[in-house]
């Protein structure tokens, strides 16, 4: 137990007590609340870089097509924006095939079964879309959404603990957030100081809180539950936004493409906005996460 969590058993004494503000009692003070949030969070696709419909999309459909999978098989704009409902790129694919086998897609169905089932196709399938991303991702076919660079740069000035949590494949993740850290000038922050939860290291995906809660529970110790309320979420759509305030975290949206029509009202996220947005256009900075007298909680 932190120093500051054996003291609150004290500090719980000497507000029932009385004594002014809960915070002096027999001649110690306890250490001022840190102003700056415990933990930043990033969701991947959609906020680090706008990957979902020019890329994650297009690797997809082209696995499909390597794959020999039927030529019906194409996911347009529309289809893949529904299909974003279902977390996790294997998820996706399984979700679809079901579906179409269901309907009556005889083709489809024979080659789920010459595949050996719907799991190792998913498999099979999402490896290869992953290095076809990959290849996308380092070709600097996608560049970083407005802000994100600006707000990263401002929290490893600040000393402020980043992780990247995304239901997508960690290898995938990690070439994004290695684009993204090389697209411009240094940052003061590197690939290695930034961990990644991704893909399937948790057993249920967003909109389920897990991978938030792995992430806090991995960088905060035994003490994490303590401090969910002082980390802050940039997520995108609304299963990230479900997934972080069922953490207990606070939680910013910046709608990308495909998440800008969701309805967010009934999840209860502190803030939404078209983008982070670059310098003298921002629209949130890490001062604007102060936990006391930050813009974004008023």
């Amino acid at each position: 137990m932190s120093a500051l969590g054996a003291r609150r058993p004290a500090l719980a004494r000497s507000r029932s007590l009385g004594v002014a503000g809960g915070s002096r009692r027999a001649g110690f003070a306890s250490p001022p609340r840190a102003t700056k949030p415990t933990l930043l969070l990033f969701d991947c696709d959609g906020v680090l870089v706008e990957t979902e419909r020019d890329g994650h999309r297009v690797a997809f459909n082209e696995a499909f097509v390597q794959k020999g999978l039927p030529s019906s098989l194409n996911w347009d704009v529309e289809l893949y924006g529904e299909l974003l409902e279902v977390g996790g790129g294997k998820e996706r694919m399984k979700h679809d095939f079901s579906n179409r086998i269901a309907t009556g897609d005889e083709e489809m169905k024979a080659k789920v079964e010459g595949a050996g089932g719907l799991d190792e196709i998913a498999k099979d399938l999402h490896a290869l879309k992953t290095d076809i991303m990959m290849d996308m991702v380092n070709a600097n076919m996608m560049p970083p959404r407005p802000g994100i660079r600006r707000l990263i740069g401002e929290a490893a000035k600040a000393g402020v603990q980043m992780a990247i949590c995304s239901t997508s494949n960690e290898k995938a993740v990690r070439a994004v957030l290695n684009s993204v850290l090389n697209a411009g000038d240094d940052l003061g922050v590197t690939l290695d100081d930034i961990p990644i939860f991704a893909g399937d290291i948790v057993p249920k995906k967003k909109p389920d809180p897990a991978v938030y809660e792995l992430a806090a529970k991995e960088l905060l110790g035994d003490t994490w539950k303590d401090q969910t309320q002082n980390c802050v979420v940039i997520e995108d759509s609304r299963i990230g936004a479900q997934a972080a305030k069922g953490a207990g975290m606070k939680c910013v949206v910046t709608l990308s493409i495909y998440t800008e029509s969701e309805p967010f009202d009934d999840i209860g996220v502190d803030k939404i906005v078209d983008c982070i947005g670059d310098e003298g256009e921002e629209r949130v900075s890490l001062a604007d996460m102060d936990l006391d007298e930050g813009s974004l909680w008023k």
